[in-house]
This record gives structure tokens, C-alpha cells and sequence, in this order.
């Protein structure tokens, strides 16, 4: 019997004794429920994943990109290269205006800028398809668990006798009609815009709200194209009399070429795929366009919406597309949905293993809306901002859209996202005014609840060099780096005794945790402005301070708070992200050698430049396991390892 005429589902749908309670429950196999699926399985939670429509349905079109934060966290969770490999890197823009006689390219600009400072500069064009298949096979890897098709979660309701603790019941229907109730710890639909679990919980007064813009737009995938157009390998926004074109150089499909076309179409009729291709040949002439195929094509109103809540009693929560609705038009749907659950994943399963307070759950809800509130608002204006674009004779016009992506770089990046003080995020942090040096170089330093900021480092083991973010990947664990400054400066090696010593006294934070069995859930990083190839400080290091491995300090039953192999020499010269080449006069008449390559555009000490540490008085930034600042402290004397206990008394399971 073929697949298209079966009634009954014969995929895998093994689902556990009737009473079992499933840690997660996720409702949804595109990129949101995807990532969730494959973070909770990197954290030792098997999730249960159902979908409702074959994979065939999203091999193909839907999300089309992922912007530089995605590209990172991606990284920090070891798929990174993966996807890099499979997509194709876009480095610029360009704006054509199609009205001018001839045609004329208005503006070429970097995709992103350098001050974002971020080591992806670019948009990596890759289908949606792909992304899901490379997590879903991580988290078969890594749990053996599967997608189950075609299953969709149809109601979800929290327990009546005891809605706080008791499972949550979910009811799930497949294609052929089949139906069954399980049970889960914790719901998460990441089932799409037209989300069956949110609307399971409208009794439970979950709402949509928002408007629907007048305009119509469609996305058509070709390929095998040819063209005459120059712009082919950029990001192009091209406009005229006709209307407003965006194109996408995407990854090659089953070995041939492909082009996005975004393109906005007439509201007072009903579109056809014909209709958008003669659009496109009439916004695009004189340059012509032909294609092989038309790989994909969809036609969409465009809407913003959000739920009135993310989640109900931090037990049923909703992601992605379900959660918000926006046009494509940043590149921030497939995005913005992967880091709700990149966000969600860490809290539940620090939940799920016993390290920290359920409590915690609730952070969900007030960062990741706050995210989805500012994209909505931001689309509105960036939909009327396109369908006006080249539709004026005023040259100043065509520079709007110019000016609104320059306006909102950052946010479309994912490196000015920083959430409100919260249990995860310390607002009791001391407020920080900017060092001199930070003023010279023209950044804020390191900000509580926004992501770490980049830096070459060199491997003080064996000097190999490598990413300061490696040093901090997504594994469900909290990294403290302790900033030293320079190993060899006086007072130094009693600074850091007192702060072992203080670390693992008797009833520390690190004791008790030892005690649960769960010391591991602190990574401790060291990173010194002093050489690798200092002969003090490795004399140091390997004498007084005890820290040839990781185990004890030779001699004694104290352990070792400083081992080489996670300690790092921020002594790797790079170009400033921050400051031009033609620093001012007040900044280039400092003394220092220090300040001098500052303001010539060049950090001798990136890190503790870049995060604003003090080389003389060290510090402690503690980074949460979805790599933004939880705490820190511009100091590692006693007092701040206190300060960063209380951070962490807050929320752990102790």
C-alpha cells in the first residue's frame, strides 16, 4: 500500500505506558521545536517530539537564513561548521533603483557592520529544511529520540486536582484520525502561526492580539536561474515604478543554483504564481530572468501578532511562530524562534536534572516576550518602510530603508539583545561607568543580561589559539571566568590563593554543590594577560599556586581553584572593532603603550579591553549556559566571589 493511501499511521508512534510522564512534550518539528529538542538532549533531557505533516512539507522554501547571534549560539552547540558548510555566506547589501535612467546601484553596504563585534559578519542563506535535519539527527544521536509523525497536540490542559505539580495532559490526534492522551512534565507548542496549543489555551485566557498590514507579498524560490543582473551573490533591494523586490542568493538545490524572490504584490486581486512572475520580470527590466523551476512559491498577508502570554503556570509554553507573527522581511522569523527555545531549553532542563528551582521558568516568559514585543513593533515599520521604497521621486526617500536597517543592525544581529534583571539576571549587579580605556576604544564593556562579547585567546597548556566562546559552549552548565590581569603583577599569587581558598571553603557554594553531586555545574576559566611563554608565571603556576592539573595542589588537601587546562593568555593583538584608524587627537596623545595602540585601532588585551576589566584588580563575569552575562564583578577579591555565591543561592537547587 503507498504512503498516500494508508489510513492508519505506521510511523513510530510509541509513546510510553499510558501513565508515564514525559519530561517535555514538544509540539512541532520545525526549527523551534527542532533546536528545543536537540538543547534538552546536549542537557540530558530525551524530549518527545510530534508533528502533524511529513517532513516533505518542509524540506523545502519557509525560513531562509540564519543572522549572526543564531550563527553563534549554533556554534556554542556544536553544529555550527555543519550548517556553515551546507548554507552560503552573504556579505553585503546593495540597493538598486530601477526608476533611474539606466538603472542604477544606489548603495553597497556590508551586511553587517564591524562595531556589532561579532565573528559572523554575514547572513547564512540556508533553508529551513536543513536546519531541522542536521538537530533532528543530533538529537536521535545523542537520545535516540525521533520525530513522530503525523501527530499533532490537539489540546493540552494543566491538572485539575493539582494544576502546580500534577502532569500536564496532553491530547494527540494524527492525520488518519487516530487519538490518545500522555502526559508530560512540561508542554512547549512550537506548532506554527496557526498553533493548535495556543488555542488550547484560550481557555486558559491565552490570547492573540495585533493587526494584519494591507499589504500581500510572496516568496518564490527559483532554480537554475540565469541573469544579466549584477548584484546576483548580495542581498539586493531593488525598486521602481513596478514595486519593491528583495532577492536572496540561497545554497544550491540538488545541485543546481537558487534565488529567493520577495515580492509584494496587488491587494485588490487575487495572486497567482504567474502574477509574481510578471512582477519580477517587470521590476527587474531591462536585466532579464530566467529559471529552470520554481523550487518553491507561497503567497502571505502580512500580519504582527503576539500572544497576551508566552506561557501558562510556567507549565504550557508557547515558541516561535506560535508565540509571534511578523512578515520575513528582517530575516528574523526562523531566528527569533530558534532562540526562544535556545533560551527555554537551558531553564527546563536545569529544571529537569535537579540543578536549579523551577522558578526559574519564569524568566522565559519576560525575556523572550520582550524580544517578540520590540520585532513586532519593528516589522510594522520596516513593511510600510519596503512597500514605500521607490514608489517617490524624492531621492532622500530611497535612503529610508538604507537608514532603517543602519537604525536596527543590532537587534537584527542578536548583539544589542540584553533582558531585564530577573532571577537569571542580576540587578543587583553595582552599575559601572565606563573606564577610560572603554571611552578610547568606544564601547560599553561587558553589560549584565547581553550576550559575551568575542575574543582570540591563546590555550595556556600548549599556546594553541582559540575562541574565548569556546571556552563557554552550551552544555547546560554556568561558566565563571576569572579575569587576572597579569599573573606575574605583585600581590597577584595571594589575590588568587585567597580566592581558591574562599571558593572551596567548608558550606561555600561550591561545597554544597560538590555535596549534591552537581560541583560540575560551575566551570571555572581562568584568563591572565600574561604570555604563555612567560617563564615567572609558568614557574608560578606549577609552584606556589599549585596548578599542573586539576585534581590538589601538590602537598596539601586544598584543590585547585587554577588549572592550565582551562586557563587562557589574553595576549593576542587584534584590529578594534570599535575605533577607527583615525582616532582623535586627545586619544592618541596618551602615554601609555597600552593607550597608544588603543587609539591606533589596535587591543593588546581584547578581553579584559573589550569587557572592561581592570588588568590590576581582575574580575569575575559569570555566563549563563545560553551565553549571556548572569553576574559580574570588576573585582576577584573575596567579597566578589560572595557577591557571585548570592547570585547563584538565588536560584540553584542547594
Amino acid at each position: 500500500m503507498s504512503q498516500h493511501m494508508q489510513t492508519t499511521s505506521s510511523y513510530a508512534t510509541t509513546f510510553e505506558d499510558p501513565e508515564y510522564v514525559h519530561p517535555v512534550l514538544i509540539a512541532g518539528a520545525g526549527p523551534a521545536g527542532t533546536l528545543l529538542a536537540f538543547c534538552l538532549a546536549k542537557m540530558g533531557v530525551r524530549p518527545l517530539i510530534v508533528d502533524s505533516n511529513p517532513f516533505t512539507d518542509h524540506e523545502y522554501g519557509r525560513g531562509d537564513a540564519l543572522l549572526c547571534r543564531t550563527v553563534e549560539v549554533m556554534k556554542s552547540l556544536g553544529v555550527g561548521e555543519t550548517m556553515i558548510a551546507a548554507g552560503n555566506p552573504i556579505y553585503e547589501r546593495t540597493y538598486w533603483d530601477m526608476a533611474a535612467n539606466p538603472p542604477a546601484c544606489k548603495t553597497i553596504s556590508d551586511f553587517f557592520p564591524a562595531a556589532l563585534d561579532i565573528e559572523y559578519l554575514y547572513a547564512l542563506a540556508i533553508r529551513q529544511g536543513l536546519v531541522e535535519t542536521i538537530l533532528s539527527d543530533g538529537t536521535k544521536e545523542l537520545t535516540g529520540a525521533i520525530v513522530h509523525r503525523p501527530w499533532a497536540v490537539i489540546d493540552t490542559r494543566l491538572d485539575a486536582d493539582d494544576p502546580e505539580n500534577g502532569p500536564v495532559v496532553a491530547t494527540l490526534k494524527s492525520q488518519y484520525g487516530e487519538t490518545r492522551e500522555i502526559k508530560a512534565r512540561y508542554v512547549v507548542g512550537c506548532d506554527g502561526g496557526h498553533s493548535k496549543v495556543r488555542r488550547s489555551l484560550e481557555k486558559y485566557d491565552v490570547t492573540l492580539n495585533g493587526d494584519a498590514h494591507d499589504s500581500v507579498w510572496s516568496a518564490m524560490d527559483v532554480v537554475g536561474y540565469k541573469t544579466d543582473f549584477p548584484d546576483i551573490n548580495k542581498v539586493a533591494i531593488v525598486a521602481g515604478q513596478h514595486g519593491a523586490i528583495m532577492i536572496i542568493p540561497r545554497e544550491d538545490i540538488n545541485g543546481m543554483n537558487c534565488m529567493r524572490f520577495y515580492c509584494e504584490l496587488e491587494r485588490d486581486k487575487e495572486p497567482s504564481l504567474e502574477d509574481v512572475v510578471a512582477t519580477v520580470h517587470k521590476v527587474f527590466s531591462p536585466y532579464k530572468f530566467s529559471w529552470e523551476a520554481v523550487n518553491w512559491f507561497t503567497i502571505y498577508t502580512v500580519a504582527q501578532r503576539i500572544a497576551s502570554k508566552f506561557d501558562v503556570s510556567d507549565r504550557i509554553f508557547l515558541a516561535g511562530d506560535a508565540a509571534h507573527l511578523h512578515s520575513p522581511k528582517g530575516g528574523l522569523g526562523m531566528n527569533t524562534s530558534l532562540q526562544d527555545t535556545h533560551n527555554l531549553a537551558v531553564k527546563l532542563a536545569l529544571v529537569e536534572t535537579g540543578v536549579a528551582k523551577r522558578s526559574i521558568l519564569s524568566t522565559y516568559s519576560l525575556e523572550r516576550r520582550m524580544v517578540a514585543a520590540h520585532l513586532v513593533h519593528m516589522d510594522q515599520e520596516l513593511i510600510q518602510v519596503y512597500a514605500a521604497h521607490g514608489k517617490s521621486e524624492d531621492p532622500a526617500d530611497l535612503q529610508k530603508l538604507l537608514a532603517f536597517q543602519a537604525q536596527h543592525f543590532a537587534f537584527q544581529a542578536g548583539t544589542n539583545i540584553t533582558y531585564a534583571p530577573n532571577a537569571l539576571v542580576d540587578g543587583a549587579a553595582p552599575p559601572h561607568a565606563p573606564s577610560a580605556m572603554a571611552k578610547l576604544i568606544g564601547t560599553e564593556g561587558l553589560v549584565v543580561g547581553r550576550r559575551l562579547l568575542p575574543a582570540p585567546v591563546k590555550r595556556f597548556s600548549d599556546g594553541t589559539p582559540v575562541r574565548i566562546l569556546d571556552a563557554a559552549p552550551c552544555d547546560g552548565r554556568f561558566t565563571v571566568f576569572v579575569c587576572v590581569g597579569d599573573l606575574n603583577a605583585p600581590g597577584k599569587a595571594d589575590a588568587l590563593a585567597a580566592l581558591s581558598d574562599t571558593y572551596h571553603r567548608a558550606g561555600g557554594l561550591y561545597a554544597r554543590l560538590a555535596g549534591k553531586g552537581k560541583g560540575d555545574v560551575l566551570r571555572v576559566v581562568r584568563v591572565t594577560t600574561t604570555p604563555t611563554q612567560s617563564a615567572d608565571a609558568v614557574a608560578l603556576l606549577h609552584g606556589r599556586l599549585g596548578l599542573r592539573t586539576s585534581s590538589a595542589v601538590a602537598g596539601t588537601s586544598t584543590p585547585a581553584l587554577f588549572d592550565t587546562a582551562a586557563l587562557y593568555s589574553d595576549d593576542v593583538a587584534i584590529l578594534s572593532p570599535y575605533v577607527a584608524a583615525n582616532a582623535p587627537a586627545a586619544a592618541t596623545a596618551a602615554t601609555d603603550v597600552l593607550s597608544q595602540k588603543v587609539a591606533a585601532g589596535i587591543l593588546l588585551n581584547p578581553v579584559h579591553q573589550k569587557w572592561d576589566i581592570d588588568v590590576e584588580s581582575g574580575g569575575l563575569v559569570v555566563v549563563r549556559p545560553d551565553g549571556h552575562v548572569g553576574t559580574l564583578a570588576r573585582a576577584m577579591d573575596v567579597k566578589a566571589w560572595e557577591r557571585v555565591e548570592k547570585y547563584f543561592e538565588g536560584f540553584l537547587v542547594l
